[in-house]
């Protein structure tokens, strides 16, 4: 069960989440956090937080997977600052302001982003890049990772996905300026759909010439209503454009720029099982990174706006109140991932890990002790777990 290092592209990607488990500054944590699930104690504290800032967004992206979840009002500042202090003191050692909305559309961002830095929390933000002028400076000086959503490589591709809306000359600039100060990873999202497949390629020469560390392709997923998403193979004709394309953009990585591909892009294109088999009935991955947004606290992305999957309100009370309260314990107890998360989870090899850890433990073996530590400085983005 060893990791290769061969897997881990430094700095470049945070895709290598079992390396990042597992690296030497973790270990200590990771054997308390294993043992105390083995006890039945939930009590080990996270070590990262997924955090929503905002519902709001100016694009409402048809293909976007959180269309029908950003509810509420965004988390006010001060909230939000409170909590940051309240991360600090439970040792969570990184925060990814995530989705649910625009986080550069919250009315506090540049306190937020700066008392997060003060506080020596390592932070990477999810944006459309609309916005990124507004904190410029901040992010490129403090922001250990930045990921923008472009899905086009042309101003006239990504007018016509996103229903005439004209921004891409704007978000390129902001690209652009933001790589003349960043001081942390910066990269392109990119979702494939049928209309923009002939983008990848121009998106990746566009992304690599401005200077971004990677470009990092995904599938496209249906957000359903019941907040759920589906995820579909291409039709044949289109999966093989796709890894045409997907080949020729390949050719362009070097050893300062990437071009990556998400696991549920792979199992899309290779026409594995949508529904991801999971042969364990305990999601451990719940322990190391939560959700937080205006409207509660979930116990992972995937059942964002699921009302029998909310563990708390932060706007109410404190969040280590929700993280040691009852209805966490119940909800994280109940939870059968074998049953009910089909999806493509990203944490799936961290549940297969720590559950693999705790039945070895049933047997008085600490297995932990047989695995690869893995080097943490080889990973710049190591505390994103």
């Amino acid at each position: 069960m060893a990791v290769k290092e061969s897997n881990i592209k430094s700095g470049k990607t945070t895709e290598s989440l079992l390396a990042k488990v597992l690296q030497d500054k973790l270990r200590p944590r990771l054997k308390d956090t294993v043992s105390r699930l083995f006890q039945g104690d939930f009590s080990s504290f996270p070590f990262a937080a997924l955090v929503d800032l905002t519902p709001s967004c100016n694009l409402d992206c048809p293909w976007c997977i959180d269309r029908f979840a950003r509810l509420g009002k965004e988390i006010p500042t001060e909230k939000m600052l409170d909590l940051l202090d309240e991360f600090k003191e439970m040792g969570i050692l990184s925060v990814v302001y995530f989705g649910g909305g625009e986080p550069l559309m919250h009315s506090g961002i540049e306190k937020i982003l700066l008392k997060t830095n003060c506080l020596g929390i390592d932070y990477a933000i999810n944006t459309n890049g609309i916005f990124l002028d507004r904190a410029l400076s901040i992010i490129g000086e403090t922001c250990s990772w930045t990921r923008i959503s472009w899905d086009a490589g042309s101003r006239e591709a990504y007018r016509d996905i996103h229903q005439g809306k004209d921004f891409f000359d704007r978000i390129l600039k902001n690209t652009g300026e933001l790589m003349k100060v960043a001081q942390g990873t910066v990269g392109i999202s990119f979702v494939i759909m049928k209309d923009n497949i002939s983008e990848i390629v121009k998106a990746t020469r566009v992304a690599k010439n401005i200077g971004c560390d990677f470009i990092q392709f995904k599938p496209e997923y249906t957000p359903l209503k019941s907040n759920k998403r589906i995820l579909s193979y291409y039709k044949d004709d289109l999966s093989a454009d796709i890894e045409q394309q997907l080949d020729l953009a390949q050719a362009e990585e070097t050893p300062n720029f990437s071009v990556l591909s998400t696991g549920s892009l792979r199992t899309v294109l290779d026409k594995k099982p949508l529904n991801q088999s999971k042969n364990y009935c305990y999601c451990a991955a719940q322990q190391f990174i939560p959700l937080i947004t205006p409207h509660g606290v979930y116990v992972c992305p995937n059942w964002r706006g699921a009302k029998s999957k909310c563990v708390g309100d932060i706007l109410n009370t404190t969040f280590k109140s929700v993280w040691n309260g009852e209805k966490r314990q119940n909800i994280i107890r109940r939870l059968n991932p074998a049953k009910e998360c089909e999806v493509n989870c990203l944490r799936h090899n961290i549940n297969i890990l720590v559950n693999s850890l705790i039945e070895a433990k049933k047997m008085n073996l600490d297995l932990l002790e047989y695995l690869k530590e893995i080097p943490g400085e080889k990973i710049s983005d190591r505390y994103f777990i």
